[in-house]
């Protein structure tokens, strides 16, 4: 739901760890097969956004190796194809190494677990901010526009950070910077789904393959089909809510977690320093 939701779950899961005085981002084996089923899930919800890039991807490709490629003649469908392949481009930068056998997506990540709530708090009151202005915006312009190359590239770099760092919510990012260049809501969001179910379904499968916990293949099926019953109706819901100008309210939320973070943060460096 936090995901789904423009709440941020790595936010929510960062702040259960810290009430737990667990700072670390280790795993348990069914964290991942939730991820996976929640791909799975939204893939089925959306099944036909991912039909189109498909579609697109493999027609771009026949039109290049028959020379019938004309950059010109581009229809909306495949401009959005064209546009979801550029957040990976700016993702190939988290495999940089910085030395210690880290690399940058380790080093974002590691703010999500440094003991205290401030970073945290900080980013569920920038989500807000983003929520709120978007909210303004789509009240204003009910139809919006297809997407663009500048906001396009300003999610790309949002979502770069968004993605490690705990607190910002990828949703709100997505949606709600869309929002601001004046893109058509339905637009949006199934931007953010299309760059969501491969991004789950990455992160899944490395979790499982570095997790410290295990399940038994009972509990690991009723993992995955839970997570993925639940992104169904939960992605269907969150569009239902959007469309109808309802992610203020997630707006509201979010200063309230945030500031309450920010200030638990403050008591939680206040007492480790005595």
């Amino acid at each position: 739901m936090t995901y789904l939701f423009p709440l941020s779950e790595s936010g929510h899961s960062a702040i259960f760890h810290d009430f737990a005085g667990r700072y670390t981002n280790n795993c348990s084996e069914l964290t991942g097969l939730i991820h996976i089923g929640m791909a799975i899930g939204i893939l089925i919800a959306f099944y036909k956004v991912f039909l189109k890039l498909i579609f697109e991807f493999f027609s771009t490709g026949r039109e290049i190796f028959t020379k019938n490629f004309d950059i010109k003649k581009t229809n909306n469908s495949r401009k959005f194809m064209y546009y979801s392949l550029i957040p990976y481009i700016f993702m190939l930068i988290y495999l940089i190494p910085v030395g210690g056998g880290r690399n940058i997506f380790t080093v974002l990540d590691s703010y999500s677990y440094d003991g205290n709530l401030i970073s945290e708090g900080i980013c569920f009151l920038i989500n807000a901010v983003l929520l709120l202005v978007a909210s303004i915006r789509l009240a204003k312009n009910e139809k919006g526009v297809q997407l663009s190359a500048p906001a396009v590239l300003i999610t790309s770099v949002l979502v770069f950070f968004a993605i490690p760092v705990s607190g910002l919510s990828v949703c709100a990012v997505i949606v709600s910077v869309l929002a601001i260049f004046g893109i058509n809501k339905k637009i949006a969001f199934r931007y953010f789904i299309s760059l969501s179910v491969p991004v789950l379904l990455v992160r899944g499968i490395i979790e499982i393959a570095l997790c410290v916990t295990y399940v038994n293949i009972a509990a690991g099926i009723v993992g995955v089909i839970v997570a993925g019953a639940f992104a169904f109706f939960i992605s269907k819901l969150s569009l239902y809510l959007l469309k109808n100008n309802c992610y203020k309210y997630f707006s509201y939320y979010g200063f309230t977690v945030g500031a309450l973070g920010v200030i638990i943060g403050i008591i939680e460096v206040v007492i480790s320093n005595r």
